[in-house]
């Protein structure tokens, strides 16, 4: 008899076993979803691994049905879920509904509604699906068992599926998102246009409309004839979109459909020129693809790495293989997409794709045999990836690869070198300020270190200076939370036509409210954690639950009526700066203004076309931008970077600081960094005052070595959360004996988490340091095994426990 094992899409930490019927052998292979029941009722669409054969006559359920001719998932993506379940220590059905779109993940449980933005043709429909489309019209919504007894047939999974696929049906927990889901259209002149204005405006000479949209679309476009947006422009200019399509009939311009991210259209090939440095380091890189090792390309702020990846991708398409290009946060990748358009037909996977649009690109990924260049965040990972050619992971320092809620919590960088590996293809990992993991790595010959430290234009790196804030406030030498040197600094950067970007990594307007009577501060009612006031709402909120009040006039511990704010975020410095140069444009780039779907987008617009002088912002404002005009960036508090309890603060406080500083002075003149501090004299920030890059690394090596931190070891954290305190106590206590009894003492704990109580449940952490000489895998083993003797007993069972191996902090 034939047996499939299969992944059901359940956080289930094991594979299950079904009998193949006879109708089905040689149809079920590995790759190819299976309509399988588990427990009493409930039905699901399950993947199957590997089909075994045995002569044993096994009792086993049977499958239902086969859901898909040919595989969904491919061989190299099921090896990939095994080892991510296995290494970060994941169910693999975590793993397997990380991995898919809705779409294939069906189950007696999903309710299927109509999607409002897509109208099928009638006339096309089978029987089945338009019976299934008249009966969502008329009743909204139906579960899979409705629409079993509507169709009268055993199995309303392919019909359903079928209509998925046609986009006009969805699942409910898809429907938010449909609404996210828009397609935009952009425009701008084509290249022979460009290069032939007076041709192009001859032939609008008998249209004056047709030559006032040209003139009006080369005025928006600017110098380097970047896409804008056609809504947006047909109705600044009043133009009639009759005109927009004359012009793109006679070629003058093109159009491309986007849908939040995806470029519908090809791109033409245009030629990138490298500097001297640049060539020498994408000759360097080449000569690490033949060791085949991972590549680290150390390449310092405005040195043009873009432009070496360009090269590369090109290379990997002519050999008609695809590229995968990670970056942190596709949030943030604007600009980049943009760039890449000149030369490429760009794919996004993108998180806001609606389930049909999802669908869609997993399959054309599996079916279609093109090159192809797929741009996205970490779950861009899980893509089918066939003739895989390149990988690059961007910006490869960013905390933003690792994933943790929910599970799985893989690194993304770190699943990409071995995604690399199973592929045997090149991987570049590039930094203006690697991860020391990634240094280290390059240091002991794992990786191929490339550095590029000339940067693509004339300016150098900028100055950097510190200002000395406990003494500027001892000499009366501020202004509100400005220096008078950094008020100096951007008035005479302003005077300049020049724009500046003023740094604060905490949003809101003050970090706390504080009784001055009895030092009660604020705090969350389900958190340990005070809460922050935004002052434009007028409400104090928790950044980690979302609980909301309004701010308080009276002391709620003792009644005291002196209750003041402290601290401060970039709603204040916004305020502030905007008191001290009223002329001045400002705008804020934080969590609170970019919650919009475009309103990223359309700031990072506003910046590039000279309508903002002073943009406050948080990290955001640190990863990757290009802007022309900034002449100043301003550390509002380098302090809050280097306070944090973690052993990697000191090292992100430096990448921080050398990545918002690369903001400026990226063309011709140099730009000034103003750093104000209470604490001046701190090793990171006199590092970061030279760009000693070297000089952090060394001190921060050192420091690991002695206390046994990564890059030394590997870290597993073990989080235990329960609402009962004591239970979660005992329950801690014996995890840790159990584990003792298992590895020794090569372990941290337990303690309470850094937030004793997040969402009402109590923390606490067990931290386990593997050698990287040792089996990691093994201990691994005996973590799950310690877990299985105390946590899933009667007594503790309720407790959740979270495995996080190689965790940020």
């Amino acid at each position: 008899m034939q047996v499939a094992e299969v992944v059901l899409p359940l956080p289930l930490d094991k594979l299950f076993h079904y009998f193949i019927p006879k109708d089905w052998v040689g149809t079920v292979r590995p790759g190819v979803r299976v309509l399988v029941q588990f427990g009493a009722r409930k039905e699901y669409a399950a993947v199957v691994s590997r089909v075994l054969e045995t002569e044993e006559q096994l009792e086993l359920k049977p499958i239902l049905n086969v859901l898909d001719e040919h595989p969904v998932i491919l061989e190299h993506q099921l090896l990939q879920w095994s080892w991510m379940s296995s290494y970060y220590m994941a169910p693999i059905g975590d793993v397997m509904n990380a991995a898919l779109p809705p779409g294939l993940k069906l189950s007696s449980q999903s309710i299927v509604v109509l999607n409002p933005e897509v109208l099928p043709d009638e006339v096309q429909l089978s029987d089945a699906l338009f019976s299934l489309y008249e009966s969502l019209r008329n009743n909204q919504k139906l579960s899979l068992d409705e629409v079993r007894g509507i169709l009268g047939v055993k199995n309303p999974m392919p019909v359903v599926q079928n209509a998925l696929e046609q986009g006009w049906a969805i699942l409910e927990e898809e429907l938010k998102k449909v609404s996210k889901a828009k397609r935009r259209k952009f425009l701008r002149l084509t290249a022979e246009s460009l290069a032939n204005l007076d041709a192009s405006f001859d032939k609008t000479v008998r249209s004056k409309k047709q030559t006032a949209a040209l003139l009006a679309l080369v005025n928006e476009c600017g110098a380097k004839n970047s896409f804008v947006d056609r809504k947006a422009f047909e109705k600044k200019y009043s133009i009639a979109a009759t005109q927009s399509r004359a012009l793109i009939t006679k070629g003058i311009i093109e159009e491309i459909e986007e849908v939040d991210g995806t470029t519908a259209a090809a791109a033409p090939q245009t030629e990138i020129h490298l500097s001297s440095f640049q060539q020498e380091a994408l000759e360097a890189v080449r000569e690490g693809f033949t060791q085949e090792k991972p590549v680290l390309l150390h390449g310092v702020t405005a040195s043009g790495k873009t432009e070496i990846y360009i090269h590369l991708i090109k290379e990997a398409l002519a050999k008609h293989k695809r590229v995968l290009y990670l970056l942190p946060e596709i949030a943030l990748t604007t600009q980049l997409i943009n760039r890449l358009r000149i030369h490429f037909t760009v794919a996004v996977s993108h998180s806001r794709f609606s389930s049909a649009e999802r669908l869609a690109a997993w399959r054309e990924s599996v079916q279609n045999d093109q090159p192809l260049l797929i741009i996205g965040a970490r779950s861009a990972l899980f893509m089918p990836l066939p003739d895989l050619g390149l990988i690059i992971v961007d910006e490869e320092h960013e905390s933003s690869f690792k994933q943790y809620e929910p599970s799985p919590r893989y690194h993304a960088r770190d699943t990409a070198v071995w995604i690399s590996a199973q592929h045997g293809c090149p991987i570049v990992l590039g930094s203006a300020t690697p991860s020391l993991d990634s240094y280290f790595n390059a240091q002991k010959g794992r990786y191929h270190l490339v550095s590029l430290f000339e940067r693509f234009h004339t300016a150098p790196l900028p100055e950097l200076v510190v200002v000395d804030m406990l003494g500027a406030k001892q000499r009366k030498e501020v202004v509100g939370n400005f220096s008078v040197e950094l008020v100096d600094e951007m008035r005479g950067v302003l005077n300049k036509g020049e724009s500046i970007i003023l740094f604060q990594n905490r949003r809101g307007f003050s970090t706390y409210q504080q009784c001055q009577t009895c030092g009660h501060v604020e705090g969350c009612t389900r958190c340990d954690i005070s809460l922050t006031y935004h002052k434009g709402p007028q409400k104090l909120k928790c950044h980690y639950c979302g609980y909301t009040v309004p701010p308080v006039m009276k002391c709620s511990a003792c009644g005291g009526e002196s209750v003041l704010h402290h601290g401060f975020g970039t709603e204040q410095i916004a305020e502030e700066a905007a008191a001290l140069f009223p002329k001045a444009r400002v705008k804020r780039m934080d969590l609170d203004t970019t919650r919009g779907k475009h309103a990223f987008g359309n700031l990072i617009q506003s910046v590039e076309n000279g309508e903002v002088d002073i943009l406050v912002g948080t990290q955001m404002v640190t990863k990757g931008l290009d802007f022309d005009r900034v002449g100043l960036v301003g550390i509002m508090s380098a302090d809050n970077l280097l306070s944090y309890p973690d052993f990697r603060a000191n090292e992100r406080a430096f990448q921080i600081i050398e990545q918002v500083a690369g903001r400026t002075g990226r063309r011709s003149s140099r730009g000034k960094v103003v750093i104000q501090s209470l604490n001046p004299r701190h090793a990171i920030i006199q590092l970061a005052l030279n760009h000693d890059y070297q000089g952090m690394v060394g001190k921060e090596i050192a420091v690991r070595q002695e206390f046994a931190y990564p890059p030394f070891v590997r870290l597993i954290t073990v989080t235990l959360k329960h609402k009962d305190q004591k239970l979660l106590m005992r329950g801690a206590e014996a995890f840790a004996k159990s584990l003792h009894s298992k590895i020794g003492e090569r372990f941290l704990g337990p303690e309470f988490a850094p937030i004793a109580r997040l969402k009402n449940l109590y923390q606490m952490q067990i931290i386990v340091k593997v050698d990287k000489g040792s089996l990691g895998s093994k201990i691994r083993e005996r973590i799950k095994k310690a877990h299985q003797e105390t946590l899933l007993t009667p007594e503790f069972n309720r407790i959740r426990v979270l495995f996080d191996v190689d965790p940020n902090s």
